[in-house]
C-alpha cells in the first residue's frame, strides 16, 4: 500500500509600506489569493524551498527571516491535507528588481494588499485576521490548527 502523506507548503509573508505581497490562483473556474509559496521537495530544506518558490512565482530573490505560524488544511473528504508553514521574508535587494508573476497557468495576478484590502478577498487558508495582526505589529498565535474554506 503506498503511504499518503500530508503536504508541506511554505509562504512567505514579504511586508513593505504596510502592505502584504499576495498572489491570485485560478483553478476550476475559482479565483482565490494566496500568500506565495509552494510545496518542499524531498531533500530541501523549508527555507530552500521558500527560496526557490517565490522565484518561481514571483521573480523575487529573498532571504528568510524567522517562522512566524503554522495552518492546516484538512478537506472534509480526506482527500486534500496540506500543513502550511508561513514565514516572515524579505527581499535580498533593496533595488527596484522586477516582481513578476510566474509562468505557471494558475497564477493570475500579484500585488501588495492593505489591512483593508486583505479583508475584502478570498483568501487560502483563510488567515485574513493574522495578516492584518503582523501589519499591525502584534503578536501572533504560531499554532492557528485546522483551517478550511470551501
Amino acid at each position: 500500500m503506498e503511504m499518503i502523506r500530508p503536504r508541506v507548503r511554505v509562504a512567505g509573508v514579504l511586508i513593505e509600506n504596510e502592505k502584504i505581497l499576495l498572489i491570485e490562483h485560478s483553478k476550476n473556474e475559482k479565483k482565490y489569493w494566496l500568500v506565495p509559496g509552494g510545496g518542499v521537495d524531498w531533500g530541501e530544506s523549508t527555507a530552500e524551498s521558500l527560496i526557490r518558490e517565490y522565484k518561481e512565482e514571483t521573480n523575487l530573490d529573498i532571504e528568510v527571516q524567522s517562522f512566524l505560524f503554522l495552518s492546516e488544511t484538512l478537506a472534509p473528504d480526506k482527500k486534500k491535507h496540506v500543513i502550511n508553514l508561513y514565514f516572515k521574508i524579505k527581499r535580498k535587494s533593496c533595488s527596484e528588481e522586477n516582481m513578476k508573476l510566474g509562468n505557471e497557468e494558475m497564477l493570475t495576478d500579484l500585488r501588495f494588499f492593505t489591512k483593508d484590502e486583505i479583508m475584502d478577498i478570498k483568501l487560502y487558508p483563510n488567515i485574513k485576521d493574522q495578516l492584518v495582526q503582523l501589519l499591525n505589529k502584534e503578536k501572533i498565535v504560531p499554532y492557528l490548527g485546522l483551517l478550511w474554506d470551501k
